[in-house]
């Protein structure tokens, strides 16, 4: 882990904060902030590559030689080439020239899967109505994750928003799969768990708010281990207090896949949404493989993967209630359906039905 900063001389000072770009592999964030000195660019780089001193100044001195905005610089980096940086760098500074108050832009069209986390939340909302919590510019970060050589992301990888979904109040949980493949730590697992608890006093209280929760993830992060441990269990209680009073929907589009913990909470919810991209399971398939062999379960085989674990199985066998294109017209219609006519039994009712259909597993049956 290493800690690179720099100041640039600047005269025209950034009036709005803009994030943009995931700590992911190959990738990094920039958060750009109004300046403490209105003739200076203040620049600070995480990044998780030591030995780079000469190259990161050297994109630095480049980019800032030629952009003339003040502000206060922020990159969490993990791993990104020179080409990457200058390309989120122009992105951010583009963006705080123009503001749109809407993380979606540049995104019409695009397929739901190829969106980001921030983007997939806002997708889902009614224009003009998303209201982030926590977001990166409030600096709320995993603790854990810097001292064993982890650049850490500034909304830990849960986006949590607030807004309408056709007038009717939502609140949405997105998770970011390229930020440590989506795990649940500390700080994202008890932002999940505080929507979900927030949403049973609203309800409580005769003002029901729906939750939804995007869900690319592989379930518990394993730096944070324990800590992840305790947000899913108050994340899976959560969940089954709060459908008592309006129904909780999971949307498992793709690209990571739900596992884990997080299966297990997908699985608790009322209805489940998934396109053909998606996978959810309690084990992923290199854990299945790991454990009982190649013989098993072989994870390089993509076509067995999605067979047995994709979104088209899942829907077909029951596991999941709807299976859409990979559009956001399509994932929002699906929910706002859900909504619409809610199941008569809470999947966390149905230990008697499931119980027996175990039993009637033929464990020794080949595939």
């Amino acid at each position: 882990m290493q800690l690179i900063t720099a100041d640039y001389p600047a005269t025209t000072p950034v009036d709005t904060d803009v994030h943009v770009g995931v700590v992911g592999s190959g990738d990094l964030e920039i958060l750009l902030s109004p300046p403490t000195s209105s003739d200076a660019a203040t620049v600070t780089v995480r990044t998780s590559v030591d030995g780079f001193d000469t190259t990161w100044r050297g994109v630095l001195d480049t980019f800032f030689g030629r952009n003339d905005l003040a502000c206060e610089v922020q990159i969490n980096d993990f791993g990104a080439t020179p080409g990457m940086v200058s390309l989120r760098l122009s992105q951010a500074f583009e963006i705080a020239s123009t503001p749109d108050d809407e993380p979606t832009r540049g995104t019409t069209g695009m397929p739901f899967t190829e969106l980001n986390a921030r983007q997939r939340a806002a997708m889902l909302l009614d224009e003009g109505t998303y209201r982030e919590i926590l977001g990166p510019t409030d600096h709320v970060e995993s603790s854990h994750l810097e001292r064993q050589g982890i650049v850490p992301a500034a909304d830990d990888g849960a986006v949590i928003a607030r807004g309408t979904i056709e007038g009717t109040p939502a609140a949405i949980v997105a998770l970011e799969g390229k930020f440590q493949g989506g795990g649940i730590g500390e700080v994202s697992g008890a932002k999940i768990a505080a929507v979900l608890e927030r949403a049973l006093v609203d309800a409580e209280n005769g003002r029901p708010t729906q939750v939804v929760l995007l869900l690319e993830t592989g379930g518990i992060r394993l730096q944070e281990a324990n800590l992840g441990l305790l947000a899913i269990a108050e994340i899976h209680a959560g969940i089954v207090a709060l459908q008592r009073y309006v129904p909780v929907t999971a949307v498992v589009a793709g690209m990571v896949g739900c596992f884990g913990g997080m299966g297990i909470a997908a699985g608790l919810c009322d209805r489940i949404i998934m396109t053909r991209a998606g996978r959810l399971s309690l084990n992923g398939p290199e854990v299945i493989e790991t454990e009982a062999g190649i013989e098993e379960f072989n994870s390089a085989d993509r076509s067995t993967v999605w067979a047995v674990t994709g979104g088209e199985h899942r829907v077909s066998t029951g596991r999941a209630d709807a299976l859409v294109a990979d559009n956001p017209g399509a994932v929002r219609e699906a929910v706002v359906s859900g909504w619409n006519a809610p199941p008569d039994t809470h999947r966390a009712d149905r230990v008697g039905e499931l119980t027996r259909e175990l039993a009637d597993t033929d464990a020794e049956r080949t595939k």
